[in-house]
């Protein structure tokens, strides 16, 4: 009689056992069960600086999405996710609408408006952000993103009006609303805009379905926008662990980081114009992270104007770079910070 021998306590099995056994191995794995629960994919554009991130990290409560006073810190499509009341938020920060020229003074990557178009086709809903404390731009949102609103017109869509707190006279925004709006509001006229706004004349997006006026950087009015895409999410099955935050590598989300901080600190062009490479990263058991950061400058003068007198400046930009990584990681983090010419010897340890 033939028989299966198990290892682990010899015992023989039964010609019945045996060819069960035999079917079960031969059945394909199955997968493992994706959590189901709710699930909201949102699409957040706008023109660069309107503070697309700021928001999102808001959301979040983690410095996931890299932020800084200049235009173009973010070059690429990035994913956050927040998990509230069962309900599953991916944020899609997208890079700000860019034009031809401007890509070529700051060196943008040609994917970057490649990554708005995609964020719009993977969205359910699209945020737009609208900077109303700058005065040349405040009544008309950027040709671009109009134009990416009606290409997908069929999303549905709200408007952020953000950095409000800057506004020298809050009587402005209902004149901002009626502009950005065209008049209309969920399919519906605003009061007293229609003697204002002609077909001719419109500035903006005639089909959002809400507005909200917050300021992202101080968090007034972030609670409200979560829960309205909260109440926006439907039952689906979720792209991502309850624990996970990103989609983007620890490499990744470094070197942004590290970016940002020198786009913060460095006057005008300068910062990008840098190279920035995690060489070495180890996450060990006392949950610490330790991480080795170079930065290629393109001449010694630039290295030597970022070090500052003393390397203080420098010293400044890893401190403020750090401390954003620990809220990001919810770790301790100890990095290095180095900065070296283009093929030539790294510098000294800072």
């Amino acid at each position: 009689m033939l028989t299966l021998i198990s290892f682990s306590n010899r015992i023989p099995l039964c010609k019945t056992q045996l060819l069960r056994a035999v079917f079960l191995s031969s059945q394909p794995e199955q997968a493992p069960k994706k959590n189901l629960g709710k699930l909201v994919n949102v699409a957040i554009i706008g023109a660069p600086n309107s503070g697309k991130s700021t928001l999102i990290n808001k959301i979040v409560e983690r410095k996931t999405c890299a932020a800084s006073n200049k235009v173009h810190t973010t070059t690429r499509l990035a994913r956050a996710i927040c998990y509230s009341n069962d309900t599953q938020i991916v944020f899609l920060d997208t890079p700000g609408v860019v034009s031809s020229k401007e890509q070529k003074k700051y060196k943008l990557p040609d994917s970057m408006l490649a990554a708005c178009h995609k964020s719009l086709r993977c969205a359910d809903v699209i945020g737009v952000l609208h900077d109303v404390s700058n005065r040349y731009t405040k009544d008309s949102l950027h040709q671009n993103v109009v134009t990416m609103l009606n290409l997908a017109e069929g999303i549905p869509s709200f408007l952020v009006l953000n950095k409000v707190d800057k506004l020298n006279s809050k009587k402005q925004l209902l004149a901002i609303i009626r502009n950005i709006t065209n008049g209309f509001i969920a399919g519906n006229p605003i009061p007293g805009a229609e003697k204002n706004i002609k077909k001719k004349q419109e500035r903006g997006y005639s089909h959002f379905s809400d507005v909200f006026i917050i300021s992202a950087l101080n968090g007034d009015g972030v609670k409200e926008i979560k829960d309205y895409l909260i109440t926006n999410a439907k039952p689906a099955a979720l792209h991502f662990q309850p624990t996970e935050f990103t989609d983007q590598s620890h490499k990744t989300l470094i070197e942004e980081a590290v970016r940002a901080k020198f786009l913060d600190f460095l006057a005008q062009e300068i910062p990008y114009n840098l190279n920035i490479l995690l060489e070495y990263y180890e996450e060990d058991e006392e949950d610490k992270i330790i991480c080795s950061v170079i930065v290629e400058c393109p001449t010694e003068r630039i290295m030597r104007l970022i070090s500052g007198a003393g390397g203080g400046r420098l010293q400044q930009i890893k401190s403020s770079a750090r401390n954003d990584l620990m809220e990001l990681f919810k770790k301790t983090v100890i990095m290095d910070l180095q900065l070296k010419v283009k093929s030539k010897p790294v510098s000294d340890m800072i």
